[in-house]
């Protein structure tokens, strides 16, 4: 793994991404400054406990969010992103719109350190619905939110208009 280390907290504990293969490294090669912007908000957070995730507002734009909320006047199609097994929501003709808010998801390592497990320009989301995270309520949110089309690539033989997301209820 490479391990670039973002900040490093004055308790001695690192905080670092894997610039290669984690999704904030996939993430962070299309908007380099959001490394800039991570340690911004590091610096002024305390972290504790196995998994946080930290919604921060910068007070100012800082880019576009390319989640976006959906009505019933969108088409909407379901597809895989480019390296990516789960299903994602897409709006057509949507686009990103601007955004202050950063979201980072940190995990604890062995050595006690944090690894940035994903970052994005907006507000917080959950997992995707057939995700190993997925919970009741991500259902909810996906069915409201969308990614903007134009933002990834996708694998085109996955496209569908049929939500792929099995729920069984109980």
């Amino acid at each position: 793994m490479y391990k670039y280390v973002i900040t490093e907290s004055p308790s001695g504990y690192e905080v670092y991404v894997n610039l290669i293969t984690s999704s904030a490294g996939r993430y962070i090669s299309r908007q380099p400054h959001v490394i800039n912007l991570i340690k911004e908000v590091l610096d002024t957070k305390t972290l504790s406990g196995p998994r946080i995730a930290l919604e921060h507002d910068m007070g100012r734009v800082i880019g576009n969010t390319n989640i976006v909320e959906t009505t019933d006047k969108d088409t909407i199609y379901y597809a895989k992103a480019f390296k990516m097994s789960a299903f994602s929501r897409y709006a057509k003709n949507r686009n990103p719109g601007p955004s202050k808010v950063l979201t980072v998801i940190l995990e604890r390592d062995a050595d006690g350190g944090y690894e940035v497990h994903d970052t994005w320009i907006g507000p917080y989301s959950p997992p995707f619905p057939d995700t190993e995270n997925m919970v009741a309520k991500n259902i909810a949110y996906w069915e409201t939110h969308a990614f903007a089309q134009d933002e990834h690539s996708i694998q085109a033989k996955t496209i569908t208009k049929v939500c792929p997301y099995v729920v069984e209820i109980q």
